[in-house]
């Protein structure tokens, strides 16, 4: 057994080498659509791992955390990101994202599933329902007033984020798009940046709590960097209409299985 810094490093450490391969494929497709990839490495940690449902929710969004954050500064590089209302918007997440941090830890997580599941269910058909009639934003940039009567949207993300791992990119991307009519690849962007710096409170706040399996963690983050990367370059050669589908498709997946957890919770209690 080797320790390194406040980590023992035994054989446990070796177990999860097969997320890496499986982590870099969920951020290419997160990266490049949109969508929080935290949510689809949920399931895989709580229903095949068997890992504990905090464990889960907040290792799922330590890895999110890593992957949205090389996608931002992919984006950023590449200038496609909208800054003024992305950094009003990331503000106004901080509070929701504190709230959300204890609301993990008292409530049951199926309930949260179940509400924010019908929420984005709904987001995602709308969004689909636009792709399907070719409706996509135009703007480059927004003037800051437009966003005053979405402000509410950011706190209700960063809450749901924290205390599900799902939510800030979910209820963004169709506020930035369908709400401020911004094209859609920059819409992707900017709320991935959003993503990016709300999960970086959320994942410290985790860190103190001693939630996060770094055995585990070690081998997602590091599949996460190269995703995040990858999906930025691909989604400059993809048309707007597919990536507005696959955004809407996964996110209705996501909402059908949040609400068929909370269903099941709500009817075997």
């Amino acid at each position: 057994m080797i320790n390194l810094f406040f980590f023992q490093l035994d054989a446990s450490w070796i177990q999860y080498w097969y997320m890496f391969p499986v982590s870099i494929v969920i951020a290419v497709l997160a990266s490049s659509s949109g969508f929080s990839g935290g949510v689809l490495f949920q399931p895989i940690y709580n229903l095949f791992l068997k890992l504990p449902v905090q464990n889960s929710v907040a290792t799922g969004i330590a890895t999110e955390t890593i992957g949205m954050t090389s996608g931002a500064i992919r984006y950023l590089l590449y200038n496609k990101i909208e800054l003024s209302v992305g950094f009003t918007m990331i503000m106004l997440t901080i509070p929701g994202v504190v709230l959300g941090n204890f609301a993990l830890l008292i409530i049951n997580g199926n309930l949260l599933k179940l509400i924010l599941g019908i929420i984005i269910l709904f987001l995602a058909s709308v969004q689909l329902t636009g792709a399907i009639k070719r409706s996509f934003g135009t703007r480059e940039n927004v003037p800051i007033e437009e966003m005053y009567s979405y402000l509410w949207v950011p706190p209700i993300g960063g809450f749901f984020s924290a205390a599900t791992g799902t939510g800030i990119c979910e209820l963004a991307q169709p506020v930035l798009e369908k709400g401020l009519k911004i094209k859609t690849k920059r819409a992707n962007a900017t709320a991935i940046l959003i993503e990016a710096t709300g999960d970086w409170i959320i994942t410290i706040l985790n860190l103190h709590a001693g939630l996060i399996i770094p055995q585990l963690w070690i081998y997602t983050a590091a599949g996460v960097v190269i995703g995040g990367q990858i999906g930025p370059y691909f989604s400059k050669y993809l048309p707007d209409r597919l990536l507005k589908i696959v955004f809407s498709i996964c996110v209705i997946v996501i909402g059908s299985f949040y609400i068929y957890l909370g269903l099941n919770w709500l009817l075997n209690r």
